[in-house]
């Protein structure tokens, strides 16, 4: 199978890096997400799998510390473990639209989130579970409301959850996954008679392109 040609080049190497496990927890439970959204991105993954598992027989074993696992159930058995379980158990009917590997970090109904004006139109709720130099975000925008057109230093993955949005020729729907990086200059905007709520990652700054994304920068946190 030729992965490649299922799929753009920008989602097929953030496909490979997921299965490979080299992405940052941002960018992981994007990923993870959208994978429990997508059948078609569920089979690319069994497929880089297998492949990768055909290599990993062919490898020299790496030795490890014979306490390896006790050290493994031990991380699991920590409070911090618990609590993440116990929140994920209470919100396990709330949110239930969206996917499991984002709603465990969701201690509430996404309406009744802390969103914060964005620009004109769109609001965002950040998520702290970005490693060093990702941004994780909520963002909910308006019917015929847009982001301010802008690029990229880095990537930027967008994952709708709810509604729809068009950036360019295409329309993004629940489920669907975009992807820019700094050669892309956009402006996507909702699409349909409701909100547009996504998961956005990105591992670099964004630049502004426009009048209202300069000043959005200026004045507010973004």
């Amino acid at each position: 199978m030729n992965i490649q040609n299922e799929v753009p080049s920008g989602l097929d190497t953030l496909i490979a890096q997921y299965v490979g496990g080299e992405l940052g927890h941002g960018m992981s439970v994007l990923m993870a997400s959208y994978l429990t959204l997508s059948p078609e991105a569920r089979q690319d993954v069994v497929t880089l799998e297998k492949i990768n598992g055909a290599l990993l027989e062919e490898a020299e074993p790496a030795s490890m510390n014979a306490d390896a696992l006790d050290q493994l159930m031990a991380r699991l058995d920590e409070p911090e473990h618990q609590e993440i379980q116990e929140v994920c158990a209470e919100t396990s009917q709330l949110n239930a639209d969206l996917p499991a590997p984002l709603r465990e970090f969701l201690a509430k109904p996404i309406e009744q989130g802390r969103w914060r004006f964005a620009y004109p139109g769109v609001r965002h709720m950040e998520l702290p579970i970005g490693d060093a130099g990702e941004t994780v975000k909520l963002l909910k925008i308006k019917p015929g409301k847009a982001a301010p057109r802008h690029t990229h230093h880095g990537m930027e993955a967008t994952l709708v959850l709810r509604g729809a949005f068009r950036d360019g020729e295409r329309v993004y729907e629940r489920g669907e996954l975009a992807v820019a990086d700094d050669d892309v200059q956009h402006r996507p905007r909702a699409e349909g008679d409701e909100d547009c709520i996504c998961l956005a990652v990105t591992d670099g700054a964004l630049r502004f392109t426009d009048t209202l994304g300069r000043m959005a920068r200026d004045f507010f946190t973004v």
